[in-house]
């Protein structure tokens, strides 16, 4: 777990850059590892993963990430199988029952997004790979369940876009699943390799899949933190001023990752998060906030303007029926010389008659300088 954690945020570094690691805007803290016993329908399938290894990763806006890792035997290409292994509505498969106990109330995750680690031993080449499993590969991308095949001009279309830039290496992305597909050389077996990494604590994938981890993280978690303030905002127009400006402060904070990490991602992981950008909806939820913080904007200025207005309503008030008080009280000490109720008397009555007069004035001004409604025409 220790060994993990480091290999993560020496990536993050690397990828995210010291100042955005320093500022402590992401956690993670492991959970534990959950034994995956027999299913409810009889024994499990024998290549299926024993346990999960569960970490939680938490923004400090509240958006959350649960990463649950399975670790399979090595085992032929099957994505029909690992498809079942992976469907949240099927309460059997192994992602419903690890979900069933990270959310007992039974609430589906707001998204769910599979990374797919494949690396097959041997040698070889990718060519040669695809052209025998290439309509499973985009099968399992897209966690298709049903048995027709994909026309093959989409298939060519899903492969055309790998960003990987290793040889031999193939790296896609879809808004259902991710694939991390090497081929590893001759000698380097991956039962052998997980086997090692396992008895020696070591990560829990191999470290060439960590930027796209790195970078899968960020993309959901900044789906989550834009998803939030938009529901946030939506009631934005409730609450002090405050309250508002507060609301604005913790919206421009939570762009940080778009407009800040985001748009500093390292060159080799730029293509996954252009096009996990568009997939995950993540650039029209941000248009959306930006939207939404115009709109707050615009209400905090308003109400402050409001506010300034009825301050100096008040003040004119106040400062006219003074003056104008103080003027009556000199006459009627002239006119009352020895006189003390009668000029009191005038003096309040006075000021009180000119407080309303301005009162009235300045509401009837306000009115008239106030734009006239009319409906609007299409």
């Amino acid at each position: 777990m220790a060994a993990y954690r480091e290999h993560i945020e020496q990536r993050q570094r690397r990828l995210l850059g010291d100042a955005y690691v320093q500022a402590r805007r992401l956690r993670r803290e492991p959970v534990g590892r959950m034994a995956l016993d027999d299913g409810p329908s009889g024994p499990s399938d024998a290549l299926a993963p024993r346990y999960a290894d569960i970490w939680h990763l938490q923004h400090k806006s509240g958006a959350s990430l649960w990463e649950v890792w399975l670790r399979a035997p090595a085992q032929p290409l099957d994505a029909a199988r690992w498809t079942g292994w992976l469907d949240l509505s099927d309460e059997r498969s192994l992602a419903a029952r690890i979900w069933a106990r990270l959310a007992p109330a039974g609430a589906p995750p707001e998204m769910d997004l599979p990374l797919i680690v494949l690396r097959v031993p041997g040698g070889g080449h990718l060519d040669d790979l695809l052209a025998e499993h290439a309509q499973a590969l985009v099968k399992l991308l897209h966690r298709d369940p049903m048995a027709t095949p994909f026309k093959a001009s989409f298939v060519a279309e899903e492969l055309a876009g790998d960003f990987c830039r290793r040889e031999d290496g193939l790296s896609l992305l879809s808004r259902n699943a991710a694939i991390d597909l090497h081929l590893e050389p001759p000698g380097e077996a991956c039962a052998d390799a997980a086997a090692d990494a396992e008895a020696s604590g070591d990560a829990p994938m191999p470290r060439n899949t960590l930027p796209l981890l790195v970078t899968l993280e960020l993309l959901c978690l900044e789906r989550g933190v834009l998803r939030g303030l938009l529901d946030r905002s939506q009631a934005g127009r409730v609450g002090t001023i405050d309250e508002l400006v507060a609301l604005r402060r913790d919206m421009i904070d939570g762009l940080e990752e778009y407009y800040g990490t985001l748009a500093r991602t390292h060159g080799y992981t730029a293509e996954a998060t252009a096009r996990g950008e568009a997939l995950f909806g993540i650039d029209a939820l941000f248009d959306s906030v930006v939207d939404r913080m115009e709109a707050l904007t615009f209400e905090i200025t308003t109400r402050n303007q409001q506010t300034v207005n009825r301050i100096g309503f008040w003040l004119t008030i106040l400062f006219g029926a003074i003056e104008t008080g103080f003027v009556a009280s000199g006459i009627a000490t002239w006119y009352y010389a020895d006189d003390l109720p009668a000029v009191l008397s005038w003096t309040i009555g006075v000021t009180l008659l000119t407080a309303s007069a301005i009162a009235v004035l300045l509401v009837r001004v306000a009115k008239a300088d106030a734009p006239v409604s009319r409906p609007a025409t299409f």
